[in-house]
């Protein structure tokens, strides 16, 4: 079964403009995220998957293997599978390019949720958080199987009766088997994902499921440039980026 880790990466962003070469501790963010995905045990290729060629040269001179995309996807799992047209695989994870911060192991906790279940199609990461009314991050509520029942840029759950102190936020380590990404992919954009600007929601409105896997201190994506200045605070005392710089 062949295991493979693709980075989506673009050069807009509209928060934080260029934001997949910003540089974090001496390297852009987008070549930690990939650097540290090839740390995991359990992976056997890691591609970054981007229609810039400033991205492509960069990742190239730091030894990342690239697959060149069209420019016209909405959403990185379309542009992810686009890309696993040109390998093999058998399950694809979806690792967010602005997770500098990506611990190896999470990503190889969320692989071993969907290689040791059959019945698994697609799995992620969800971790603790407080922080209230962030729109950039997505929170999730589980049923008793850990099973995502939804998730939102709104907080979840309400606490209209009673107060909620911690809630999930959604780790974007995300795993497909990969004939499951290509036919999530091929649906239309569903109503809800349209109106939550939310790509996941679309597996849940076509009635599949989505495991959650518990990660403790899963540190936050780089959205804003608030995230981007907390985000280099943290990477001065990391101790996972001496294992690749």
């Amino acid at each position: 079964m062949k295991v493979i880790a693709m980075i989506p990466a673009r050069l807009e962003s509209s928060r934080l403009p260029g934001k997949a070469l910003i540089d974090i501790e001496g390297l852009p963010m987008v070549i930690h995220t990939c650097k540290r995905a090839m740390l995991a045990r359990n992976i056997d290729a890691v591609y970054l998957a981007t229609d810039s060629e400033k991205i492509r040269e960069e990742a190239e001179k730091h030894g990342i293997q690239v697959i060149m995309t069209s420019s016209a996807h909405q959403t990185g799992s379309d542009r992810i599978a686009e890309a696993i047209g040109k390998v093999e695989s058998d399950i694809v994870v979806n690792v967010q390019g602005d997770e500098p911060l990506l611990n190896p192991e999470h990503l190889e906790r969320i692989v071993d949720e969907i290689k040791n279940d059959s019945s698994v199609k697609c799995a992620l990461g969800v971790t603790p958080y407080k922080e209230k009314n962030r729109g950039s991050d997505i929170k999730a509520v589980l049923d008793l199987n850990n099973n995502v029942m939804y998730c939102s840029r709104t907080d979840l759950p309400s606490e209209a009766r009673t107060p909620v102190e911690t809630m999930l936020k959604m780790v974007f380590l995300v795993a497909f088997r990969t004939e499951f990404l290509r036919q999530y992919a091929a649906w239309k954009p569903t109503p809800l994902e349209t109106l939550e600007y939310n790509e996941y929601l679309r597996i849940l409105e076509h009635g599949e499921r989505i495991r959650a896997v518990h990660l403790s201190s899963a540190k936050i994506s780089v959205d804003t440039p608030e995230d981007l200045d907390i985000i280099r605070q943290y990477m001065k005392a990391d101790t996972i980026r001496q294992r690749y710089m």
